[in-house]
């Protein structure tokens, strides 16, 4: 890809490297956590709040410019025994894909169901099939080429939750898009309040 890129035109080289050149932190990360995974190393908990809270605020800034209502539920003492950066990636895929389809309305609720940690999030937006369901957790594959991104986004979402042991299921929301719900077994604990 870096080799067709440089035969684009000028205008467009410095576009193509810093696609690419997120795309390559992005599997680097992605390997890096894979081979951890596999030598049993046991992740530290980490605070939910602390790690995804500026996502999200700079997610609902980003709703906001497009009209688009962004309704999150996050318990605010939970803690998960998982990576800050997958849950940020896991959490942050998930919303700004449903931001990209939505009419004006989109759901996010991440909460302790047991000791696994629940992410759910809808969209108002036209929602999938169940074919375009399976699909759309093909790396690379996108349903729309007239829309941007680089298609990677569910696809690394899919390998992330499946490093962690959980369950990922795609289908219609009761808004009429897209609902996207992850099970997580990462052992939610429940932060003390004297922090």
């Amino acid at each position: 890809m870096r080799l067709l890129a440089r035969q684009a035109p000028a205008e467009q080289q410095s576009a193509w490297e810093a696609e690419l050149t997120r795309i390559d932190g992005a599997v680097r990360h992605h390997l890096a956590r894979a081979s951890a995974a596999g030598e049993g190393g046991r992740v530290a908990p980490v605070s939910l709040d602390d790690a995804l809270t500026p996502l999200i605020t700079g997610l609902a800034r980003l709703a906001q410019r497009r009209d688009i209502h962004l309704q999150h539920t996050l318990q605010r003492d939970m803690q998960a025994h998982m990576d800050a950066q997958d849950a940020q990636e896991i959490v942050g895929n998930i919303l700004d894909n449903a931001l990209r389809w939505a009419k004006g309305e989109v759901i996010l609720t991440l909460e302790a169901e047991g000791e696994n940690l629940q992410l759910c999030v809808s969209d108002d937006g036209p929602g999938m099939s169940a074919a375009d369901c399976q699909s759309a957790l093909q790396r690379g594959k996108r349903l729309d080429e007239k829309r941007s991104g680089s298609g990677l986004g569910l696809a690394i979402v899919a390998d992330l939750v499946a490093l962690y042991r959980g369950d990922m299921q795609l289908q219609r929301a009761a808004l009429g898009g897209l609902a996207v719900t992850i099970m997580l077994p990462v052992v939610v604990v429940h932060r003390p309040d004297n922090r």
